[in-house]
């Protein structure tokens, strides 16, 4: 019987002393942690001894919740305190009490001027009206978290905009200007710029001179200075540039696009993508609309400008006329003499070639005008600005070199001028009236003077019984 006691009295003290090692290695997890009684809120506060592997009882206070506020307002971060508040209340504490309930909070204290995370942990007791709340230094391991979530976060906005395609990405720390750099293509690992680098916008700066294509180095220079930058990108919410990149001896056209991460303005995303092919097939386009516009508006005959492209310039000065804006032009009218004559006794190539060198001979006097060839032998010149000014002397000019090669048997063309009136004209049609009908004029006089004397008279008879 004896022995039997003996026995269970053994076991039982084995069984305590487990407990009791079990409770200190589950409490060398945290640094200290309290006992409290619910129904006056007082508390011991104990902390594991590792090196002599037993708990010590680190002190005692007559209210948790009194120390609890004090700890708030002294050490616990700002933006923490509100929720650190709500969760150690007393209403919080007995709902969890009765309840049953475990919680966990991540607190932030700023300790010396150097934050520190937290984890405190509430649970109940064995014993009833008993809580117990744990502390443990949860430092390292939530700026761990922390870092994880923060690079998580930048890959993320990597792959948002590597999904463009763009051929390298730049992932900049605008506070310590550190960088890293994410290729997408081997083309651009051809530049051999960094993979990692200390201040982005310095080695930039170093960078473009080297990788710029020369014309656009002045602009890009100015255009990725810092200020700059970052000023287009506050106003705009990025900033794109368009410029030409030296891959070995060969320009490319790239496109820079640069952004703040989602809610995070301290790092700057900046991505370059190929664009040459895009931007040269857009020239191409363009060149060839430029030559089917040239083509819809030029004279296949003579390269000088069409009826279509004098209807275009009417209707333009038509539209200043109707406005009041100040249109000061004149308009020449020109006909070629003999055109009938040179295709019915030389053909009509030879024809062809009389118009052109009348069309030649009229761009040689006004040469800052465009001229235009609206009909078989008939052409158009708008004169403005310079022309404009000088008309007088030109018209003058003209005359003499139609009168020349008269003598020398070329090409020779009756013209007549108008000036734009605002007093009398409505639109540009009463003033190529005019001109029309003042080479009409001149075409007659000419007319008249190659006559021979017989046929002088008879015409002078003829316009006196037409009277």
């Amino acid at each position: 019987m004896h022995s039997a006691q003996s026995e269970s009295k053994n076991r039982h003290e084995d069984e305590n002393e487990a407990f009791l090692q079990l409770g200190f290695v589950l409490a060398c997890e945290y640094d200290s942690f309290y006992i409290i009684r619910t129904e006056d809120y007082s508390y011991i506060q104990y902390c594991p001894d590792r090196w002599r592997k037993m708990l010590l009882k680190r002190g005692e206070g007559a209210d948790f919740m009194i120390a609890i506020q004090k700890q708030c307002e002294t050490s616990v971060a700002p933006e923490d305190k509100a929720e650190f508040l709500e969760l150690f209340s007393k209403e919080h504490l007995t709902e969890s009490i009765e309840r049953n309930e475990t919680f966990t909070a991540h607190v932030k204290f700023c300790i010396e001027g150097s934050a520190m995370y937290y984890d405190i942990k509430v649970l109940p007791f064995a014993a009833p009206e008993r809580i117990v709340v744990c502390v443990r230094n949860a430092d390292m391991q939530v700026r761990r978290e922390i870092r994880i979530n923060a690079e998580r976060k930048a890959y993320q906005s990597i792959v948002d905009a590597l999904s463009y395609r763009y051929e390298v990405i730049y992932y900049v720390n605008l506070l310590t200007g550190e960088y890293s750099e994410y290729n997408a293509s081997e083309n651009y690992a051809t530049l051999k710029v960094g993979k990692t680098g200390k201040d982005f916008f310095r080695d930039t700066q170093r960078n473009l001179k080297r990788d710029i294509y020369p014309d656009d180095y002045q602009m890009m220079r100015d255009a990725m200075e810092p200020d700059h930058l970052l000023g287009t990108i506050r106003e705009n919410g990025s900033a794109s540039i368009n410029y030409r990149l030296m891959f070995g001896d060969t320009p490319k056209h790239v496109t820079l696009y640069a952004t703040h991460p989602t809610d995070d303005p301290l790092h700057l995303i900046i991505a370059v993508a190929d664009v040459d092919a895009d931007v040269k097939r857009e020239m191409s386009y363009r060149e060839a609309l430029g030559s089917a516009m040239m083509l819809a508006t030029q004279d296949s005959l003579t390269g000088l400008k069409n009826k279509h492209a004098y209807a275009q310039k009417e209707s333009e000065l038509d539209q200043r006329i109707a406005s009041h804006e100040p249109a000061a032009f004149a308009v020449v009218v020109c006909d070629v003499n003999g055109l009938k004559k040179v295709n019915d006794t030389q053909g009509h190539v030879a024809g062809d070639a009389y118009i052109r060198r009348a069309g030649q001979l009229i761009c040689a006097t006004f040469s800052h005008s465009p001229v235009y060839r609206i009909g078989g032998d008939e052409f158009v010149v708008m004169l403005e600005g310079r022309d404009y000014e000088n008309r007088i002397p030109l018209m003058q000019k003209l005359g003499r070199q139609v009168e020349e090669n008269g003598r020398q048997q070329q090409v020779t063309v009756a013209c007549g001028i108008s000036v734009f009136d605002p007093a009398e004209d409505n639109c540009v049609q009463d003033v190529f009236e005019r001109a029309d009908c003042a080479m009409y004029k001149q075409k007659k006089c000419s007319r008249y003077r190659n006559l021979s004397a017989d046929r002088q008279q008879n015409a002078v008879a003829e316009a006196k019984t037409l009277q």
